[in-house]
């Protein structure tokens, strides 16, 4: 069985989009907290992505990724969601591939 790049980058970022679901925007602090825990996770899982030489293999997802750090920072909750959801999206295996 062949090794499917961004694994770990997929893991990430179902993680990341679960966290955001998870986030009362009714308390402000906390939402801030839990967009700063994601976006530090995301970008571990795109330093290990790149460690290991799967950027290239995979740079559409990860150029989402980026997007939704950049809105993570700027605390656009759900521009955020939105670039997570592409990156999830770019990183699904097609079924033609088995």
């Amino acid at each position: 069985m062949a090794l499917i790049p961004g694994v770990q980058l997929r893991r990430a970022v179902d993680t990341a989009l679960l966290d955001l679901q998870n986030v009362s925007s009714a308390d402000r602090s906390e939402m801030l907290g839990a967009m700063r825990r994601v976006n530090d996770n995301l970008h571990g899982a795109l330093a290990h992505t790149a460690a290991i030489g799967e950027t290239c293999m995979i740079a559409a997802a990860v150029q989402a990724v980026h997007t939704a750090e950049s809105h993570l920072a700027a605390s656009e909750l759900s521009q955020a969601r939105v670039a997570l959801t592409t990156a999830r999206d770019r990183l699904t295996r097609p079924k033609d591939l088995h």
